[in-house]
C-alpha cells in the first residue's frame, strides 16, 4: 500500500486556495515572516542565502514559517515559500534546486518512496532519512514528536454509550456500526487489519462523506464512528474523543525540515538553527497553535499574518526567539 499523505490541516485548505498558486515561481523577497525583523535577528546577514517553502495546509505553513525565523535569527537570508504547492510540487522543487528546505512528514516520505510504514516512528523515519539521503542527497533533520496523521474519533456520549475509548475496544463491536469517511481514509483504515483484526469492509457499513460531515453524521446517529485528523483541535470542541490507537495501528506523521545536502554542507549553522524546535512540537502545541491561527482569522487577519503572528509568540515563549 503506498501512503498517500493527505493535507490533515485540511479544513483550513480553503483558506489557502485563496493564496496565490504561483507562489514558487515568484520573484525574490520573503513571505511570511519574511520582510518583519525577527526578534534577535542580526542586523547584517552575510550566510549562504536560503530559500524555504511550506505546503498549502496550516501545520505544514506554520512549521515553515517557524524555519524562516530560526534561520532569521541565525543570521541567514531566507527567501519564503510558504503555503506554495502540493506534496509533488514541493518534491519536486527541492531535488531541482529551486527550493532548498521545506516541512516534511514521515508518512509523506514513505509514500513518494513507494515504501510501507513499520508502524514503528523511528524505523520510519529512519527508512525515510537514509532513502532521501541516497537517493536524492537531501537530508532529514531532527523529527518533532507531532503526529499529524489519522485516528478515528466518536461523539462523547456514543464512546459511553459503546463502553469505548480504545480501537481495541472497537474491533469487536466494529460489525454493528457504521464508519464515516473520506475515500482518502480508507487505506489506512484497511491497514488496521494487521493489528486490530478489522478494515473498513468489517464495518456494517461505511458513509464516503467529506470529513465535515462524518462529525455531522455521528451527531445524527447516521453513523457511529468517523475519520479525524490527530492535529484536529475541533475533535474537542464538537463534543467528541479520539479512541486511542493503542495497537499503533496508524501510520505517523512526523515532520521534520528536508534540507538539500548541498546547502546543508555549504553552511553547518543550519541544522544548529531547526534542531532544538523538534523537540518542542508536539501535537497538543501544534493543536493549540492550529486554534490560534483560526481564531486570528476569525477576527480579520489574513491567514499568512495570523501564521507569522501564532509562530513568533510561540518561539518567544519556547526562548528560541
Amino acid at each position: 500500500m503506498v501512503l498517500l499523505k493527505r493535507s490533515p490541516g485540511a479544513k483550513f485548505l480553503l483558506l489557502f486556495a485563496l493564496i496565490p498558486m504561483l507562489i514558487l515561481s515568484a520573484c525574490g523577497g520573503t513571505t511570511g515572516g519574511g520582510s518583519t525583523p525577527t526578534p534577535g535577528q542580526t542586523s547584517a546577514p552575510t550566510k549562504v542565502p536560503i530559500t524555504v517553502a511550506s505546503k498549502l495546509d496550516l501545520d505544514g505553513h506554520l512549521l515553515g514559517e517557524m524555519y524562516v525565523l530560526l534561520l532569521q535569527k541565525a543570521g541567514y537570508t531566507v527567501n519564503a515559500k510558504l503555503a506554495s504547492g502540493d506534496n509533488g510540487t514541493l518534491f519536486a522543487a527541492i531535488k531541482s534546486g529551486s527550493v532548498d528546505l521545506y516541512p516534511e512528514f514521515t508518512g509523506t516520505g514513505l509514500s513518494l518512496l513507494g515504501l510501507k510504514s513499520a508502524y514503528n516512528p523511528d524505523m520510519d523515519y529512519q527508512t525515510v532519512k537514509n532513502a532521501y539521503e541516497q537517493q536524492f542527497h537531501i537530508t532529514w533533520l531532527d523529527q518533532a514528536p507531532l503526529n499529524d496523521g489519522y485516528a478515528l474519533c466518536t461523539s462523547k456520549t456514543r464512546s459511553q454509550s459503546l463502553g469505548i475509548t480504545t480501537l481495541s475496544q472497537l474491533a469487536p463491536k466494529v460489525s454493528q456500526l457504521t464508519l464515516a469517511t473520506q475515500s482518502d481514509g480508507l487505506p489506512f483504515f484497511n491497514a488496521l487489519q494487521s493489528s486490530y483484526g478489522f478494515a473498513s469492509t468489517n464495518f456494517k457499513s461505511v458513509q464516503k462523506v467529506a470529513y465535515s460531515l462524518g462529525f455531522a453524521a455521528v451527531k445524527s446517529g447516521q453513523a457511529d464512528v468517523t475519520e479525524c485528523y490527530t492535529t484536529d483541535g475541533s475533535v474537542a470542541t464538537q463534543g467528541f474523543v479520539f479512541l486511542t490507537d493503542d495497537k499503533h495501528g496508524f501510520t505517523e506523521f512526523h515532520p521534520a525540515p528536508i534540507v538539500r545536502d548541498s546547502i546543508l554542507q555549504s553552511d553547518t549553522g543550519i541544522a544548529a538553527a531547526l534542531n532544538p524546535m523538534a523537540p518542542l512540537m508536539t501535537t497538543d502545541v501544534n493543536v493549540m497553535l492550529q486554534m490560534q491561527v483560526s481564531a486570528k482569522h476569525m477576527s480579520g487577519e489574513s491567514i499568512p499574518q495570523a501564521v507569522q503572528e501564532v509562530a513568533t509568540a510561540w518561539l518567544m515563549s519556547v526562548h528560541l526567539l
